[in-house]
């Protein structure tokens, strides 16, 4: 864990030479954190988080019966996280444009040493670390979404809520535990 924060996304692969969650958060890293020692001044929160798995159903058309259905696996795991941050842009701080730039520039990265091919997001969340992930060259989320709110009669405050894509593989359990 970087910092006393309850819970951070980082962008993995510019300044950081591994998947691991950076350090430090002066406004130049690819970090965001939240809830306690939080981004700017304690007031950044994640509100909820939202957990989706989806399971890919092939179905098998019969005639004048009930369609038999066969489980081909995982389709699809998305985190929804829904957060707020009040006075979004103090001391460099600005989470907005940090968005904004992960959002334009490349979700997966493939350099020398740098290397996140399925996905170069990482989370974590203290209070429920079955979805924390660290990006390695196996595995990681892309961030495929984000919207913003800003509410004209509450000025200062910036809400959003970003959606996480998983990518590559699930790995075996370990204990009766995905670790990611």
């Amino acid at each position: 864990m970087a910092s006393a924060a309850q819970s951070a996304i980082w962008r993995a692969g510019t300044t950081t030479g591994a998947g691991t969650e950076p350090t430090t958060q002066n406004g130049t890293e690819d970090i965001i954190e939240f809830n306690s020692g939080a981004v700017v001044n304690n007031n950044g929160v994640l509100i909820s988080t939202k957990f989706s798995m989806t399971s890919a159903v092939a179905v098998n058309e019969m005639p004048s019966s009930i369609d038999k259905l066969q489980d081909t696996g995982v389709n699809g795991i998305i985190v929804y996280i829904t957060g707020s941050i009040e006075h979004p842009k103090t001391d460099g701080l600005d989470p907005a444009q940090k968005f904004k730039t992960w959002m334009l520039e490349d979700k997966t990265i493939n350099e020398t040493n740098k290397v996140f091919p399925k996905g170069r997001f990482g989370l974590r969340l203290n209070d429920f670390n079955a979805l924390n992930l660290t990006p390695t060259a196996d595995r990681g989320y892309i961030l495929s979404d984000v919207e913003f709110t800003r509410n004209g009669e509450t000025s200062g405050k910036l809400e959003f809520i970003a959606t996480l894509r998983f990518n590559g593989s699930i790995g075996t359990p370990s204990g009766g535990k995905y670790e990611w």
